[in-house]
């Protein structure tokens, strides 16, 4: 979703006047809303919107007299974005324009790029220019109250890691993030994020020899987003939280493999993406690309201390 963030903008500064709502899932879709000047969030997976993915079927009353007051909808899919179209289409909406998720096979394109694209040739067009992700007050009051019981001084600077991701084929060693805290513990504090899956944070503290870190635990993504934007530096592997300090403007080290990141990777002006065996396959968020044939065990320990160290001299 926060790769989709740049071709939302653009859908949205098409149409400033008008009212904006989102569907999806209302956790993700809190990130973006006040960014986007969203009115309300809806969740796509109440009653009855499973009809709308079907061809042929009797739509339900509710919904289709909802969906029939909009002038335009933008849906993001995969294949039934199509039969998903013409229900929209049948209960009245003006304009439905959908574009796939993301580009099919190893295009080469990155995904943001291809969904801008997308809607410009759907005649929606506009700079994909970064910008950080807006939060909204409530989030920088929570942020601003977080770090004040942890104690932390206007000046102090912060390390925040976060082991985990959505599969463990994507995870760094837990051995090597416990070593790259206990570096970083000499120079800052260490904030620690933890979600609700197995993602390591355990593992990470039982491996660490000087490192007493802070611990993020399970926060809100909205409230997760605005304890991030108050830190120095993130360090992460190719997962959401990691788009999510990215699209921040936070300094950000990103270690893929095996994803192509140069499809997936994370953009933002700080973004520097460790992939493969020497620093010489660091990316930018500019793009520029190598072979896959590097995986997460060849990213070594000084490449990513090295990668750090300028932020906290």
């Amino acid at each position: 979703m926060l790769l989709a963030l740049p071709a939302l903008r653009i859908f949205r500064l098409n149409f400033p006047r008008t009212i904006l709502e989102l569907m999806g899932r209302p956790e993700r879709l809190s990130l973006v809303a006040f960014d986007l000047q969203a009115a309300s969030i809806h969740s796509i997976d109440q009653a009855g919107m499973a009809y709308f993915y079907l061809e042929g079927e009797t739509l339900p009353p509710g919904l289709s007299t909802f969906f029939s007051s909009f002038g335009i909808v933008l849906a993001f899919g995969k294949s039934q974005g199509s039969i998903l179209a013409r229900n929209l289409i049948r209960v009245g909406v003006g304009r439905v324009i959908t574009v796939p998720s993301f580009p099919a096979g190893d295009a080469g394109i990155h995904v943001s790029e291809y969904l801008v694209e997308s809607l410009r040739a759907a005649g929606i067009g506009g700079e994909n220019l970064f910008s950080p992700l807006g939060l909204p007050e409530d989030a920088v009051a929570f942020a601003r109250h977080f770090w004040a019981a942890q104690g932390l001084q206007e000046e102090e600077r912060v390390l925040a890691i976060h082991p985990g991701s959505g599969s463990p084929a994507k995870n760094w060693s837990p051995e090597n993030f416990a070593r790259v805290a206990d570096w970083a513990s000499e120079r800052c504090k260490v904030l620690l994020i933890s979600g609700p899956a197995q993602d390591g944070v355990e593992e990470v503290r039982r491996s660490m020899k000087k490192a007493s870190p802070l611990v993020a635990d399970n926060l809100p993504l909205v409230h997760l987003g605005a304890v991030l934007k108050a830190s120095t530096a993130y360090l992460g592997n190719d997962s959401g939280i990691t788009h999510l300090a990215a699209s921040l403007g936070l300094p950000t080290v990103a270690l893929f493999g095996p994803t192509n990141p140069t499809v997936w990777g994370p953009r933002g002006p700080g973004v520097r993406i460790i992939y493969g065996k020497n620093l010489s396959s660091l990316f930018s968020a500019e793009g520029g690309s190598e072979s896959s044939r590097h995986g997460l065990e060849a990213i070594k320990l000084e490449e990513v201390i090295q990668v750090l160290s300028p932020f906290f001299k």
